[in-house]
């Protein structure tokens, strides 16, 4: 065995099954058995089934139920409120309550008709046709209603003031146009993105926002397709009068953060940290993630408290609002910050796939798939920007995530891909603050930010899959330092090989239909560069590397050199 050595310190309960029965890396196998045996997929849904009832935003009454449900679900697995803990009690949480500077916002009910009487929008069945931020009506209200056109082109060839303006662009850029410059009373706007198949899901409606405007107290309403081509027909026949009715809530609240702790026994200081967030209406998003993480902390509680696992570092699990939790959470503390040495954003991952048209998606760190993407790698219908080499952030975390969710698809049966990095969720403040981050969800989603994102697009036992996937690879870098070290290494060297020898294919087809030799190079050695600095970072999981770590790591380094200037010089004989 190549890290013999390394693996002697290793428990021998790591390599209890024969080889033949492992789908597993050596020693992970373990682990897969514990938390698939101890996740309940059930209760993950239950939690998924209850915060997405709400129409989630930061502070409102549905996000701050959702925190006390995880709550009340951490202390029935042993969290101890953290003013009360001991020094001894590895399991433990706080809520952190800030403030918040503007007010929150909820929905309460709404309808829209025509003049003629005709629904074409209700609260119960669209509940994201009131845009964040608006105010109540003054009960039923009838207005005339102005169509402004499509897009950033909007013609305003008579007086809006005290009419409705219809137009097919965004809510907010329609709000600013006819609300705050012109005085409109308020505007209903349409935008589907094509990824929603608005002309197969006539009634989705996604969720967007208005400038909160405390002096005109205005509103927008959004549209789906359906009530979209209703109205423009209505408009066209001479029935330019709506009638609406909404009512919302807008008052002062607090931000509140769960985060919830298991102390490491040997390096506490240092953590994994999960973040789920909260706000966003949706069932999948994110209401899935929170189910999700909700259930890795039960399953990590109950495992600890039986004696199957003893992390060695702290793993934390961050519940509250996207991106702004989290990048708290690392900036806030410099020291602590300094101690993060993995992040991991759980966002839309229950999904029921057969439903939504979504893939699994490990969302990688910048690598060079993000400069050149080709072959297999691709960008979601979400979409993301080239990055350039000063972009990159070469690191073991890619390879290792990968695998562990590449052996839980082959364990189940279960489609796992990547996209390169896109960003837009909580791995982006790990990013930032040069911590190793990487995002787990789903897309393309026909379902995406829209109101027909429901329980019944969640999937258990794509809860489950998720879960354990992430989970074990938790334990796996917390638990047992020198078996951690010698996995990451052994795994990110054949990464490195293996991904040389398929940039090398794809360099050859390019020049042998006349490609550029010094791109393709650059290409080559761009890749050989990132993964000799990923070995390289696979020293921060020793605490002190011995010498036959590094040892090892040198070694690794100077195959995947040794690959590269082959390849190169196969290349240049094309």
């Amino acid at each position: 065995m190549k890290y013999t050595l390394l693996l002697l310190a290793v428990p021998s309960f790591l390599f209890s099954c024969s080889e033949s029965d492992q789908i597993h890396a050596p020693g992970v196998q373990p682990y897969f058995e514990m938390v698939d045996s101890e996740f309940n997929a059930d209760q993950a849904y239950r939690t998924v089934a209850y915060v997405e009832q709400y129409f989630r935003v930061v502070g409102n009454e549905g996000f701050n139920n959702s925190i006390h449900y995880v709550e009340g679900l951490l202390q029935e697995q042993g969290f101890i409120e953290e003013s009360e803990a001991t020094s001894g009690d590895r399991l433990t949480y706080r809520i952190e309550r800030r403030p918040l500077e503007r007010p929150t916002w909820e929905p309460v009910s709404g309808s829209l008709s025509l003049g003629s009487g005709e629904s074409l929008l209700e609260f119960e069945t669209n509940r994201n046709l009131i845009a964040i931020n608006s105010y109540s009506t003054d009960g039923n209200e009838e207005y005339e209603v102005v169509y402004a056109g499509e897009g950033r082109d909007l013609h305003f060839d008579e007086s809006v003031e005290g009419k409705v303006v219809f137009a097919e662009t965004s809510v907010n850029y329609l709000f600013s146009e006819a609300v705050l410059k012109r005085g409109a009373a308020g505007v209903l706007a349409y935008r589907m993105p094509s990824y929603t198949q608005p002309e197969k899901n006539q009634t989705s409606i996604q969720f967007s926002r208005v400038a909160l405007d405390d002096d005109k107290k205005s509103w927008g309403v959004l549209l789906s397709y359906a009530a979209k081509e209703q109205l423009k027909q209505a408009l066209e026949q001479g029935n330019n009068r709506i009638n609406i009715d909404l009512e919302t809530k807008i008052y002062p609240s607090e931000e509140l953060t769960i985060v919830a702790e298991l102390k490491g026994s040997k390096y506490p200081e240092d953590r994994y940290v999960f973040s789920a967030h909260i706000q966003e209406p949706g069932a999948n998003d994110n209401a899935s993630g929170v189910g999700a993480l909700a259930e890795v902390a039960a399953v990590s509680a109950r495992l600890l408290k039986k004696g199957d696992i003893d992390p060695h570092r702290t793993i934390t699990y961050l519940f509250g609002d996207e991106i702004v939790s989290t990048n708290r959470f690392i900036i806030e503390d410099e020291e602590r910050a300094e101690t993060i040495k993995w992040g991991m954003s759980l966002d839309m991952v229950g999904q029921d796939t057969d439903k939504t048209g979504g893939t699994f998606l490990i969302e990688k760190m910048p690598d060079p798939a993000a400069i050149w993407t080709r072959g297999e790698e691709k960008h979601s219908e979400w979409g993301g920007r080239p990055l350039n080499k000063e972009d990159m952030t070469p690191h073991y975390f890619n390879d290792f995530i990968l695998n562990r969710f590449k052996e839980q698809g082959k364990a189940k049966d279960w489609v796992v891909k990547v996209n390169p990095y896109e960003g837009g969720s909580d791995h982006v403040p790990f990013l930032r603050n040069d911590i190793p981050g990487l995002l787990l969800w789903h897309f393309t989603d026909q379902f995406y930010h829209t109101d027909n994102d429901r329980i019944d697009k969640v999937s258990k036992s794509t809860l489950k899959n998720v879960g354990t996937g992430a989970l074990i690879s938790a334990l796996v870098l917390t638990g047992e330092e020198e078996f951690a070290s010698s996995l990451v290494l052994d795994e990110i060297t054949t990464a490195a090989i293996e991904r040389l020898q398929v940039e090398f294919e794809l360099s050859k087809t390019e020049l042998q239909n006349g490609g550029d030799l010094v791109l393709e190079t650059d290409i080559m050695e761009t890749w050989a560069d990132w993964y000799v600095k990923s070995i390289q970072s696979s020293e921060d999981i020793l605490n002190e590397p011995n010498d036959a770590f590094l040892q090892q790591a040198g070694s690794s380094v100077q195959n995947v050199i040794q690959e590269k200037t082959r390849l190169i010089e196969l290349l240049r004989d094309i």
